[in-house]
């Protein structure tokens, strides 16, 4: 299944706005509030159904609605699928049941914004659990949950070389899953599973660790990906599939939620490897992220004169934002004002104002400011020495 384009008026701050999505990676970027999150609980509406809309009218509106155009699989062959909904309710305590494209719901996931694994206890180890029609369509708008992660995976270490428990798929989805542990730093290993406590054991260069106990951005990565593999299996459990072989949509909010700037890039290049068949919707806040992408994989949206949301046309060469620094990206595509803390920027006019003024006290007092603030590689220091040189004794 792929989404192949939606259509949203007047809903949350979103009056009017046209997307259309590759089958890859689809990135949704601009200024805070400008309604991310708002698009993809309206695609995760659509696959819902048995769990209260999310969404509420523009306050503007009468009412609200969408169109959502899928790609879906029946039969051997893909065949195209439109949905309309209509959202009336604007109070937060009203009620209302939407859905129409339950029955995808299965190759339909979703992550939002809390990612955390909490330490759990297992006094045992289950089966895989079953998911029903209703828990599918439910995790379609609530997200996908991480309470079996741990459970899927020992029961898959438990098995895994007991000849006939476990199928081709299933191993290698296993295999595949060992190996998440390394995703961001190769020092980082699977070591074992506590016989007793059933506690899943990791090798860092400080030693031995619980799984529970990486960090919260390793956590959030874990939380996707082994998310994804084991969500997999049990949507598919008569017959079990490779992850590498899931074609379904897959909506992230906020890609790089606790991750350094360094792994946020790291995690979007695993997904692309690791589900190459997948259609990825995320939404981000971050330069490292978008840097990385192709032209066509980045949306990004903007606010018209008479502010509200829509395309930002970003006129981009070959290699998209490769080529932008952080700086760039971060006035141009998320629209802030600077970069720069503001006690830095007042000094500075305060400096400017001084030379035009030829005031030598104020002058070098704000250059001594100034000299405390900027980075000791930063260019601006030469060009601030060279501008004083004549002021001082």
């Amino acid at each position: 299944m792929k989404i192949k384009s939606l259509v949203i008026d007047g809903i949350g701050g979103i009056q009017h706005l046209e997307l259309s999505f590759i089958d890859g990676v689809n990135v949704i970027c601009g200024a805070n509030g400008i309604g991310k999150t708002t698009i993809l609980n309206v695609i995760a509406d659509a696959f819902g159904g048995n769990e209260s809309s999310k969404l509420k009218r523009n306050a503007l509106c009468k009412i609200g609605e969408y169109n959502i155009e899928v790609d879906a699989f029946q039969n051997g062959n893909y065949k195209r699928k439109y949905r309309h909904n209509t959202v009336a309710k604007f109070l937060p305590y009203e009620e209302e049941y939407k859905g129409g494209l339950n029955e995808y719901s299965e190759d339909f996931f979703y992550f939002g914004i809390n990612r955390n694994i909490e330490y759990t206890k297992l006094d045992s180890i289950t089966s895989d659990s079953k998911r029903s029609s209703y828990h599918t369509e439910r995790m379609a708008l609530i997200g996908i949950q991480a309470n079996d992660i741990k459970n899927w995976f020992i029961n898959r270490y438990l098995f895994v070389d007991k000849a006939g428990s476990l199928t081709e798929a299933q191993i290698a989805n296993y295999h595949l899953a060992v190996k998440l542990f390394s995703v961001l730093d190769d020092k980082i290993n699977f070591k074992t599973v506590v016989a007793k406590s059933f506690d899943i054991m990791l090798t860092t260069p400080k030693g031995e660790i619980f799984f529970e106990y990486l960090s919260s951005g390793y956590k959030s990565c874990i939380y996707i990906i082994m998310g994804m593999i084991k969500e997999i299996e049990y949507r598919n459990s008569e017959t079990p599939i490779c992850a590498e072989d899931f074609d379904g949509v897959v909506l992230i909010d906020e890609i790089e939620l606790h991750l350094h700037p360094i792994w946020q890039a790291e995690l979007v290049k695993a997904l692309k490897i690791i589900f190459p068949k997948a259609q990825f919707i995320l939404t981000t806040h971050s330069p490292s992220v978008l840097q990385t992408l192709e032209k066509e994989e980045i949306i990004a949206l903007a606010y018209d004169e008479d502010r509200n949301t829509c395309l930002k046309e970003l006129n981009l060469g070959k290699y998209g934002l490769q080529g932008w620094t952080l700086e760039e990206i971060m006035k141009n595509i998320m629209e802030m004002p600077a970069t720069t803390s503001k006690l830095y920027q007042d000094t500075l006019k305060k400096f400017d104002q001084a030379m035009d003024m030829e005031n030598r006290e104020e002058i070098l007092e704000q250059y001594e400011l100034l000299k405390e603030m900027l980075h000791p590689d930063n260019p601006l220091r030469k060009l601030l020495a060279i501008q004083v040189a004549e002021w001082e004794d």
